[in-house]
């Protein structure tokens, strides 16, 4: 399968309405697309009275299209949603359109004009990675995969309340509407759960009767006689699957204390705040800026993957989440990133450009290597303080244990064992400093030191990378950085020396034209300490209560089953968020955004796989199959 999802083959009628050459057949009907939304789907799920007075709602939508449907009830949660209250919508396309024919489209449709323009801002890019589109000051959350409907829907983590089912005609898209699809429908639907669609095909009606809905015939809209509606009730016995080895946990918690204020913490504290949860972040520096979230700046960029792991997802739905949550923010310099290849990976940076994962305006060959267009310098302490807002704040604040309270709350008591806070529930993101509270001891968090030097030099057009990189950073250059194990016999002013020293030795290597023009006594220099894990990959997730999970799931060891009924045992309330190594600008955005999700029981940003990979507990997993 190529990396680059397929975009559809249009024709336009003389009103502006594309048609989908492949499967013959209209995005929308005739008589009246947004008159169709509302009649069919909205209508035929009961919204918007369904969400009345709810905190919450998630609808799931397949086929995306012109995103009319979305745009149809956008207008009709705004208009009738309670304060604070959230609606999550995830929508699935396999032909994803450009953002000029979305707009060609939507054009036709004055009624949601302020909508479509908003929509269109941030229109999805075409992409494989998954993707999710805030919108809070509406408390409407959007998220869009691409794929084959039913190969994402297997990957899908999540309870909904409401399903579009909005293919292209039976008929013409088999592959839409399967028995497969229905009973993947139902497995994430909610007891209760209404489906609506425009088609009354018996192969549609018997795939979701089978699967546990109650379907029934209605009017239909325009020159359909018929329409359908379904809901979803589950016999005795049937409904949620078997709980997995890794704890998922769902707290709800009204106040969240995050303990750490780095890139970690601030983009959980983000992802909380614009759901209207109070927040509480505790630091012991005296100010922002005290670790490696001080530097004056680092690079955004992807780390593309040829492979189809579950990190592939990841690495590619965190950096276009990143450029989007930065230049939100207003602090990306998209000043664009040169990856040249050394001699390991030139073959795989050359696959990468034949069949590449995103389109030419963001990823495209130049020279030897490859240019990441879109990717930049971010400054840290400014996106962190961007990302507090909305917080509380308390520096000078050494957490020095978490105890869970009979009522199960949690206390953060100080180094003396005074208490100092009480929360519903704890976000452990401070770095290199997360494995000193007991929940998360188990980790296997390594440290190293990065050095980076900046000033005066022959500023580039763009960053240059090659294992280390040099930027183009106010009128001069910044550099780096070092890859050290943090040594204790070893004076810090030795080390700067030594580490600067191998970084111009880099630089020399990287762009000997620009190592010519820099001065190394007149460089400025910065360390600070990574925290990494054995695979490289960071943690994220419910904090599993490590000797319980490991007692409970001993059996694996000896290849025996063990006991599915049984959750995973966890410090319920407790997640962590660390191990980001030198990718954290580039991860914390969407990793933070995927521990709120956990905690409010919404449905999930990555696929269930690409969680596990994340998931704190797949290192208990992997030291019971050593065993």
């Amino acid at each position: 399968m190529p990396r680059l999802p397929p975009s559809p083959e249009l024709e336009w009628n003389a009103e502006g309405a594309p048609r989908a050459s492949a499967f013959e057949d209209v995005y929308f009907s005739r008589a009246g697309g947004l008159a169709e939304a509302e009649a069919v789907f909205l209508s035929g799920t009961g919204l918007p009275h369904a969400w009345r007075n709810k905190d919450g709602f998630a609808l799931c939508e397949l086929g995306f299209g012109t995103g009319l449907n979305i745009l149809a009830a956008w207008s009709a949660w705004k208009k009738t949603r309670l304060p604070h209250a959230i609606l999550h919508i995830s929508s699935i396309e396999a032909f994803p359109l450009a953002r000029c024919d979305a707009a060609r489209a939507l054009a036709q449709f004055p009624e949601v004009g302020d909508l479509a323009e908003r929509l269109l801002a941030r229109w999805p890019v075409r992409a494989y990675g998954p993707q999710r589109l805030w919108f809070p000051e509406d408390g409407f959350a959007l998220t869009l995969w691409t794929g084959d409907a039913e190969r994402v829907l297997a990957g899908m983590r999540g309870q909904f309340n409401a399903w579009f089912w909005d293919g292209f005609a039976p008929a013409r898209n088999a592959t839409m509407w399967s028995e497969g699809i229905a009973r993947e429908i139902a497995r994430l639907s909610k007891p209760g759960a209404r489906l609506a669609s425009f088609t009354v095909a018996g192969g549609v009606r018997r795939a979701l009767e089978a699967a546990g809905f109650k379907v029934e015939k209605k009017p239909g809209f325009g020159a359909k006689r018929e329409r359908l509606e379904a809901v979803y009730a589950p016999s005795a016995g049937e409904g949620p699957s078997a709980p997995g080895l890794y704890p998922y946990v769902a707290t709800h918690p009204k106040r969240v204390a995050i303990i750490g204020a780095g890139i970690a913490g601030a983009a959980s504290t983000q992802a909380l705040t614009r759901r209207g949860i109070e927040v509480v972040v505790l630091d012991e520096a005296l100010a922002l800026g005290a670790g490696a979230s001080g530097n004056p700046a680092g690079l955004v960029m992807p780390r593309l993957d040829r492979g189809d792991g579950p990190l592939t997802e990841f690495f590619l739905a965190s950096y276009l989440a990143a450029i989007a949550a930065y230049a939100e923010l207003g602090v990306l310099d998209a000043c664009g990133v040169e990856e040249r290849a050394g001699a390991r990976d030139a073959e795989a940076l050359a696959d990468l450009l034949h069949d590449p994962p995103l389109l030419e305006d963001w990823f495209a060959a130049l020279g030897e290597g490859a240019l990441h267009k879109r990717a930049g310098l971010v400054r840290p302490g400014v996106a962190v303080e961007a990302m507090l807002r909305g917080a509380h704040v308390m520096f000078e604040a050494q957490v020095g244990a978490i105890d869970q309270a009979e009522d199960g709350a949690w206390v953060l008591r100080a180094r003396d064992g005074r208490a100092m806070l009480k929360a519903d529930a704890v976000v452990i993101g401070c770095g290199a400093a997360l494995t000193r509270f007991a929940p998360a001891a188990f980790l296997p968090i390594a440290l190293s030191r990065g050095q980076i030097e900046w000033g005066a030099g022959a500023e580039p057009t763009h960053a240059i990378t090659r294992g280390s990189y040099v930027a183009p950073f106010e009128g001069g250059v910044l550099f780096g950085a070092t890859f050290e194990k943090v040594e204790d016999d070893e004076s810090a002013r030795a080390a700067a020396l030594r580490a600067r020293v191998e970084n111009i030795e880099m630089l020399r290597a990287l762009a000997p034209e620009i190592a010519a023009g820099v001065d190394p006594e007149a460089l400025n220099s910065r360390v600070s300490c990574r925290a990494t894990t054995p695979d490289r990959a960071p943690v994220a997730g419910a904090l599993p209560d490590a000797d319980a999970w490991l007692a409970q799931y001993a059996d694996l060891a000896h290849g025996r089953a063990v006991d599915a009924d049984a959750p995973p045992p966890a410090h319920r309330g407790v997640y962590v968020l660390g191990g980001l190594g030198a990718r954290g600008l580039t991860a914390a955005p969407l990793l933070g955004e995927r521990l709120a999700s956990e905690m409010l029981g919404e449905p999930h940003v990555l696929s269930a796989r690409t969680l596990d990979a994340l998931h704190p507990a797949r290192f208990l997993h992997r030291a019971l199959k050593r065993r």
